[in-house]
């Protein structure tokens, strides 16, 4: 029951953050050069917009309920919990923003979810029955190669590809950074405080975070140009990078119906290109 309370508080906290992002920053104006000029005043309008300053809010929310849980569960466990936010993003940028979301959209938006889910599943699966299984390496070259080759030509993909790298350091960071830390538990005020300043100024957590600042950065930028229902879902490139990373790096086990989920996510990225 504790999971799926935290789970649920971190979809939604995660969705609408980028929902009201997605409203302030289309007031803003489309971003077609980065220099000084234009980063000092998307800066101030960042700063002075109520819009802004509220996803921020349910952002940075999301961004201590996510620590929580990695603290407690695998990365590779954790990520799927998004399984959902993509075709809630969806309906709430749909019902809320106006947003005109056509078949072609929604089709590689739920081929995406469904693929994470899979992913989700049989990673609880391995998790709650300690199944020893053989494990299937994931072919890096073949992931990879699933993605369309021309999605370097657009402006947005780039961007995506920008963030989804920045994000994933930044989830593998943090990762690495709250085993080191160890589970977090209810604890007296004192001990709690004790804690968060151990987090906030971890070395490894402020390179996880200052990775995630500049994947949030890109993500307001694209924000300004093309749709959240469009650009979330797309993000799931994260997803993937971060899998592969969880295999390599953080040496957690991966499944058959892993590299299958992520075949799917792929296969719908290439759709939503």
């Amino acid at each position: 029951m504790k999971k799926i309370i935290l789970f649920s508080l971190l979809i939604f906290t995660q969705v609408l953050g980028d929902i009201w992002l997605s409203r302030g920053m289309k007031s803003f104006g489309n971003i077609t050069a980065i220099n000084p000029h234009v980063l000092l005043q998307l800066g101030v309008y960042v700063f002075t917009n109520p819009w802004i300053w509220l996803g921020i809010g349910f952002l940075v929310t999301s961004l201590a309920i996510y620590l929580i849980a990695i603290s407690r569960m695998n990365l590779s466990y954790v990520l799927p919990i998004h399984a959902s936010s993509y075709v809630l993003n969806a309906v709430l940028a749909w019902l809320i923003l106006g947003e005109k979301i056509s078949v072609l959209r929604w089709a590689s938006t739920v081929l995406i979810a469904i693929g994470v889910l899979l992913v989700g599943v049989s990673q609880s699966k391995l998790t709650r029955h300690g199944k020893k299984r053989k494990e299937k390496n994931p072919n890096v070259m073949l992931l990879l190669g699933l993605f369309p080759f021309g999605i370097y030509l657009s402006k947005t993909w780039f961007a995506v590809i920008v963030l989804s790298l920045a994000d994933s350091a930044g989830d593998l960071l943090l990762a690495i950074g709250m085993k080191q830390i160890g589970q977090i538990k209810i604890q007296p005020i004192g001990q709690m405080l004790r804690l968060m300043v151990k987090i906030i100024t971890h070395p490894i957590i402020l390179l996880g975070i200052t990775c995630q600042a500049i994947a949030f950065f890109t993500f307001i930028s694209v924000l300004t140009w093309a749709d959240v229902s469009f650009v979330r879902p797309a993000t799931a490139l994260t997803y993937i990078f971060s899998m592969i990373g969880a295999r390599y790096i953080l040496k957690e086990k991966m499944v058959t119906e892993q590299l299958i989920g992520i075949m799917l996510i792929a296969t719908g990225i290439a759709i939503h290109a």
